[in-house]
């Protein structure tokens, strides 16, 4: 099968659903290209991408690293398989806020607004604990679950209690629009165990229809341009025709594929040995991440939360900063995080298998990185630089961050269960050279990377895509993922990136 009406590249937590979606037509001929493995059930899925409990990053991973600050490189993990980083991480599904959207809008995407956007985000649920209602949807295809009272680790009910105890409101709901404070993560999930990722959710159901190809461990190495229009995409040296093509391999992968296929900015395509199709240099700039750091304990005997959720509560507070937006600071207790394979530095520092402790993700930093290649050659990996700290405004807000953490986590039910306290004391606290030197030390990445390929007006010469997902100056070329973002949301990003694709795949069927 050479010829499709539509092609997707990559069936990660965007690619997934345009997909399934577009291939409810039983006229559209559609194939999936995907980097990764598919799994076709659950009796045929590994049990790491399976367990909710704790993240995948090392079996179906990229393997990138990325530049963090000036002087740290760090691994950066992205899910390779179906499901993408929906298969591999934390199964948090919060939603963005109406502000987030709102910003979308004005930034010239009047579709992208929180009335505009508030349908999806409730179609595409499915609801277990509020169901059918205002802010809320039943029957969609992702699971949102919530943490109950009875499934809480005792250090994730201290946490809850310390916050409490601290003034913090209680939010028994964190997908309300109005919703601030501390209360149980909604999740991707059915049950407190099983993680579902968009390859359960939407590709199962739809893998066995005659007109969607689903093509797993095959890298796409380029689209082909024809005439200004995407005609098709190159897979293992040979070209699958087609009349559109969509990308979806997210923050990282799109705008990498753009650039290997002519889109980006002109002299870097040149630099590079590639005819240039569209002069677009923002492509691959102003990558945006959500740094985190946190105080990590190492655990007393007995105390290891072996086998519990990473994490199960949250708090969701607004920071000191001048240009705070409502729920622009998160909170977690992290139950555990094992360091045998992942955090290298935090195993460095720590000198244990594994640590527990207060975490915080800053949602808005100012600091912007970028996505560039080192050559042309699709197995080149991209070169990842997050830029973090590059805004002297970062040291602030994340040095807020750590005192908020030290305050929850020398709560009682959480500092008695800790042995010693990693790289931290009250002496670093009080020195602004030594909380300078902790942040640089600790920050680390949340891992929720967007906009390399930003949508905007095309008079807005940083902007990539218009408001529908085209690519400016490419005709029957779009974008789908967390890379089109034109800003950061104060959430985990998984649920705006199914959102985003679920509104794309709507628009290109003419809804």
């Amino acid at each position: 099968m050479r010829d499709f009406d539509d092609i997707v590249i990559g069936g990660g937590g965007a690619g997934a659903v345009l997909a399934a979606r577009l291939s409810e037509d039983p006229a559209r001929r559609v194939a999936l290209i995907e980097a990764g493995p598919h799994y076709r059930d659950a009796a045929g899925t590994p049990a790491d991408l399976l367990d909710g409990n704790t993240m995948s990053l090392v079996r179906h991973s990229w393997g990138l690293n990325a530049r963090l600050t000036s002087d740290r490189r760090v691994p950066f993990p992205q899910g390779r398989v179906t499901g993408g980083s929906s298969a591999v991480g934390n199964t948090v599904a919060i939603r963005g806020t109406p502000a987030d959207y709102d910003e979308w809008a004005a930034l010239g995407n009047p579709l992208w607004s929180w009335d505009r956007s508030l349908p999806a985000l409730t179609a595409i649920e499915d609801d277990l604990d509020y169901g059918e209602r205002e802010f809320h949807g039943l029957g969609g295809p992702v699971p949102v679950r919530r943490w109950r009272t009875g499934e809480l680790a005792p250090v994730q009910a201290a946490f809850l209690e310390a916050c409490l105890k601290a003034g913090h409101p209680a939010a028994e709901d964190h997908n309300h629009p109005a919703s601030t404070g501390v209360g149980p993560i909604p999740s991707t999930r059915r049950d407190p165990a099983v993680r579902v990722s968009t390859a359960m959710s939407y590709l199962w159901p739809a893998q066995e229809r005659r007109n969607l190809v689903i093509v797993p461990n095959a890298t796409a190495e380029r689209v082909v341009i024809r005439g200004q229009r995407a005609v098709g995409v190159i897979v293992a040296g040979e070209e699958i025709r087609a009349r559109r093509v969509i990308l979806a391999g997210g923050a990282i992968g799109s705008p990498g594929l753009l650039l290997r296929s002519g889109v980006g900015p002109a002299g870097e395509l040149r630099r590079l040995g590639i005819p240039v199709h569209a002069d677009l240099p923002g492509v691959g700039s102003g990558l945006t991440d959500q740094p985190r750091i946190g105080v990590f304990l190492t655990p007393r005997p007995g105390e290891e939360n072996e086998g519990r959720s990473t994490g199960q509560i949250v708090l969701r507070t607004t920071s000191s900063s001048a240009s705070a937006r409502p729920n622009d600071m998160y909170y977690a207790m992290v139950s555990r995080f094992d360091l045998t394979h992942h955090f290298p530095e935090l195993r460095r520092v720590a000198g244990a298998r594994s640590v527990f402790g207060v975490m915080s993700v800053a949602r808005r930093a100012h600091s912007r990185g970028s996505v560039t290649l080192e050559s042309a050659d699709p197995g080149a990996p991209p070169r990842i630089d997050l830029g973090y700290l590059s805004d002297e405004r970062d040291h602030a807000l994340l040095a807020e961050a750590v005192r908020g953490c030290w305050e929850l986590a020398q709560s009682p039910g959480i500092r008695d269960r800790g042995e010693d306290v990693v790289l931290l004391d009250e002496r670093v606290l009080e020195s602004e050279e030594d909380m300078r030197a902790y942040v640089e030390a600790a920050v680390d990445s949340a891992y929720n990377p967007v906009g390399t390929a930003r949508m905007g007006p095309a008079d807005d010469e940083g902007s990539v895509v218009d408001e529908r997902c085209a690519v400016h100056g490419i005709g029957s070329l779009y974008v789908a993922d967390a890379s089109v973002m034109p800003s950061m949301v104060c959430a985990n990003t998984q649920l705006s990136v199914v959102m985003i694709a679920e509104r794309v795949a709507a628009l290109l069927d003419g809804r």
